[in-house]
């Protein structure tokens, strides 16, 4: 027999990042015929689309010809979603683990309203906003930007704009956005989910992130008891400048079923040593020794991962941790490319290669025909590409991200390896350092050669990005990422 454990959020213990396993579909149930109703599917995966063509989700490929979609409590198509989105999957996997059948997909937004105090930062490419008092972070080159006109951007977005986000909490309380989506200037609804405080049962007023929210008028949805201290909730409705006015308030706590196959995504929160830690609400127990991916893999808080096991009682048996992101960054010319074994090799530098592992897992785009449905038999030697990733043991890259772009400055961005003369390694390529190297340190105190070779030789772990002068392996820029 099954057993089904329903995910609760209690303000007073667990901060608001541990509930967000209700993002992606909250409370929204289906009836054997996919009509909203009563009774909860068993979600198996829960991660960001990264492809499509089925859709791949967790490193899973989701066969979808027979599925339905939950788009925001709504019936929707496969047409609804996008890349960025963190959603539900219900369904199989099969025994490859890396296809399935998807019979239900949900998608449910995390966070939707006005943008306030909208800073870019010092280095360009990332940004930090508020949005009805969560603090949302986006990246130029891992938050997907989508609009009606395709006029959002990194350097567009204007405080008051309204936007709609989907993501993944940090230990900190952070949303750190897969997708940012422009909503119409017309458009006044909001959505925000967290913890109720500061009940007022006779008004029914109450807080969510120290927002004001009037759900006098509102009507409850999967609250059969009402509105409660320290349930997590989603609100719709708008905002005046200074409260919520609510038309709908919905519980955000969700039923499992016991799986033997569940996998989830998100960022460490409640890290305690080697025994668990909280991946988006779910428990996980990693006292079973699972197999890490790196193999050097080093857990702790806001690391962000993918977690394959169990699930028992509302706790995940972790069998496999899978790291998502990674700190690693090349951009450079194809020279090779292996469909049969899911690799690939770029030239940063004349003669000096590295070696590209993809997967399932790997997020591929063509920003050239602005395309998702890309995978690695799509690539072409002497195609410009961007790759996100890690390092493995053997100097390889597993990708998370493959962008063919348009050809543009060689980078590189990795650990320094070692450090002689004015030569650096970096992903076992050699670079040279000249005195017209250009240092960005972005607050760090290395700014000169000098600096940065006591550092590495003192045994420093000093992560870097370089960009080449065109066709040598002579370092324009330098910029100190740590």
């Amino acid at each position: 027999m099954k057993t089904r454990t329903r995910l609760t959020a209690l303000a007073a213990t667990l901060p608001l990042s541990t509930f967000l396993i209700a993002c992606g579909g909250g409370t929204s149930t289906t009836t054997s015929t996919g009509v909203p109703g009563t009774i909860k599917s068993t979600a198996i995966s829960s991660g960001t689309i990264t492809g499509f063509g089925s859709v791949y989700v967790n490193g899973v490929k989701f066969d979808t010809n027979n599925s339905s979609f939950d788009i925001e409590g709504i019936e929707g198509s496969q047409d609804d979603l996008a890349i960025g989105m963190v959603v539900k999957v219900n369904g199989t996997i099969n025994p490859d683990g890396v296809t399935g059948t998807a019979t239900r997909i949900i998608f449910d937004d995390d966070l939707q309203g006005p943008v306030t105090n909208y800073v870019i930062n010092q280095n360009g490419q990332t940004a930090s906003f508020t949005v009805l008092g969560t603090n949302v972070e986006i990246d130029s080159k891992t938050t997907h930007f989508d609009d009606d006109n395709g006029s959002i951007s990194l350097n567009s977005i204007r405080n008051g704009d309204i936007v709609e986000l989907s993501g993944f909490f940090d230990a900190n309380g952070t949303l750190i956005a897969s997708r940012i989506e422009g909503k119409n200037g017309t458009d006044s609804n909001i959505e925000v989910k967290g913890n109720i405080t500061n009940l007022v049962l006779a008004t029914s007023n109450f807080t969510i992130n120290g927002i004001q929210i009037d759900a006098s008028g509102a009507r409850f949805e999967d609250l059969p008891n009402g509105l409660r201290e320290g349930a997590y909730v989603e609100v719709k409705g708008s905002y005046d400048g200074t409260r919520i006015i609510a038309i709908e308030v919905e519980s955000e706590e969700y039923e499992y079923d016991d799986n033997d196959e569940f996998e989830v995504e998100g960022f460490i929160t409640n890290y305690n040593g080697n025994s668990s830690f909280i991946v988006n609400g779910i428990t996980v127990d990693i006292s079973n020794n699972p197999r890490m991916e790196p193999r050097n893999l080093q857990l702790a808080n806001n690391l962000q991962i993918e977690v394959e096991g169990r699930l028992v009682n509302g706790v995940l048996i972790a069998s496999e941790l899978k790291m998502r992101g990674g700190e690693i960054e090349v951009s450079a010319p194809i020279t090779s490319v292996d469909i049969a074994n899911n690799r690939f090799e770029v030239e940063p530098v004349n003669g000096q290669r590295i070696v590209i592992l993809t997967g399932t897992g790997t997020q591929f785009e063509n920003d050239l025909s602005n395309s998702y449905s890309v995978r690695i038999s799509d690539l072409r030697i002497g195609q410009f590409v961007e790759v996100e990733g890690y390092q493995n043991s053997d100097g390889s890259i597993t990708a998370h991200e493959v962008e063919i772009t348009r050809p543009e400055e060689v980078e590189v961005q990795g650990v320094i390896e070692s450090f002689q003369a004015n030569t650096i390694t970096i992903l076992g390529i050699n670079f040279e350092l000249a005195s017209f190297t250009r240092f960005d340190s972005d607050g760090s105190s290395i700014r000169s050669i000098d600096a940065l070779r006591s550092r590495v030789n003192s045994g420093e772990r000093i992560l870097v990005e370089v960009e080449l002068i065109n066709n040598t392996n002579t370092i324009s820029k330098i910029e100190i990422e740590d």
